[in-house]
């Protein structure tokens, strides 16, 4: 039986990579893989469990020199260095999966003293240097979730690799329903009558969602028929309620906080899924909500050009353009016809390029052929 060890920073909720990562679990187990997963919070633990052999816990201390963002825990480094050998020793893994760029730090001067190869799922476009403080550029073989993250990692630092793009269950999870349950909308204090636009992310800075609530509040002022619904948590939360409070707008729009479970959103809630990020490795929410046949609005950029085909799928808007946003939000909103036409188009592309299956078999490719 041959071991894998994969190595996961990641955060206290489970977001795009985290999504990923759970599937190639689920990929490499069914597979025969003994699987030994080191990772800094637990977040990930319910959804792995009986997938993996052992869990173990690593705080990645990070060497950073980044303006502001300065640190040089020399000594926590070495420890770490010192533990993640001892680990790879042990249970003599055939390759080191780094989920994510960060976890390369330790894994790439661990793999060349013991001869064990480095894969990369590298999720996000990063700054330059980081390459190389994160040791990424020394690392065996890279994934990426879309042509824009790979063609960005070639640009910063030469090396190329394979595009795997993320993938959801189209079959029997992110499906369309025939009717929407009115409880869920009921719950939120949503009149069934409203048009709901929507957001799931991560409330960060590069997904904007100030950027959303201004737009939709100019749209509002045309279309009174409209509410928002932002899905998610983070550290823009408190500032959020408070711009909402401050435009006068505590009754068009909901933040929901963080919620275990985004399925209902698409299927029961959302008219129309925004993703208004100024960068994204390929937005999986878009994926999700075109699978549950809602339209999207995206920003013309990065990954986010390979989800939405625009007037095909969804439409898109130029990055810094605010009241194409609002023209966006106006027209779909106001054209059932259009909503439908974009959903059914958006729900195929699913289905044909981001299914579970096709990334799972190209997932184990990867591996079996570094093992």
């Amino acid at each position: 039986m041959k071991t894998i060890l994969i190595l996961h920073f990641g955060g206290d909720q489970i977001r795009g990579s985290e999504v990923c990562l759970i599937h190639s679990i689920h990929a490499l187990h069914a597979d025969g893989y003994r699987i030994v997963v080191l990772r800094k919070d637990p977040c990930l633990d319910e959804h792995i469990a009986g997938q993996v052999d052992v869990i173990l816990d690593e705080g990645f201390p990070e060497i950073m020199f980044d303006g502001s963002h300065r640190a040089f825990p020399l000594r926590k480094y070495l420890a770490s260095l010192r533990r993640l050998h001892g680990i790879v020793r042990q249970y003599k893994p055939s390759v080191m999966l780094c989920n994510g760029g960060l976890p390369c730090q330790l894994a790439v001067p661990v793999g060349r003293i013991l001869h064990t190869p480095v894969l990369c799922h590298f999720h996000h476009p990063a700054p330059k240097r980081y390459f190389y403080i994160w040791l990424v550029k020394y690392v065996t073989r890279f994934m990426f979730p879309s042509n824009y993250t790979r063609e960005n990692v070639a640009g910063k630092c030469g090396r190329d690799g394979v595009v795997i793009y993320n993938a959801i269950d189209v079959n029997a999870r992110f499906i369309p329903v025939i009717e929407k349950d009115r409880h869920y909308r009921d719950e939120l204090a949503i009149d069934s009558s409203k048009i709901v636009v929507g957001q799931i992310g991560h409330l960060s800075k590069h997904k904007r969602p100030d950027f959303l609530i201004r737009s939709f509040s100019n749209a509002l002022k045309q279309s009174p028929n409209l509410h928002l619904v932002l899905v998610g948590y983070g550290p823009l939360y408190a500032e959020l309620q408070s711009l909402v409070e401050a435009m006068g707008l505590q009754r068009a729009v909901t933040l929901t906080g963080y919620v275990p479970d985004v399925l209902p959103y698409y299927q029961h809630v959302f008219d129309i899924n925004v993703l208004a990020s100024s960068v994204e490795g390929l937005g999986i929410s878009v994926i999700e909500a075109s699978a549950c046949s809602v339209p999207s609005i995206v920003t013309d950029c990065t990954g986010l050009r390979e989800v939405v085909d625009n007037q095909v799928t969804g439409l898109t808007f130029e990055q810094d353009d605010q009241d194409k946003l609002t023209d966006c939000i106006l027209l779909l909103a106001r054209d059932p016809d259009l909503r439908r036409q974009y959903a059914a188009a958006a729900r195929n592309k699913a289905v044909e390029t981001f299914g579970l299956e096709r990334y799972k078999e190209k997932i184990l490719e990867q591996v079996s052929s570094l093992c």
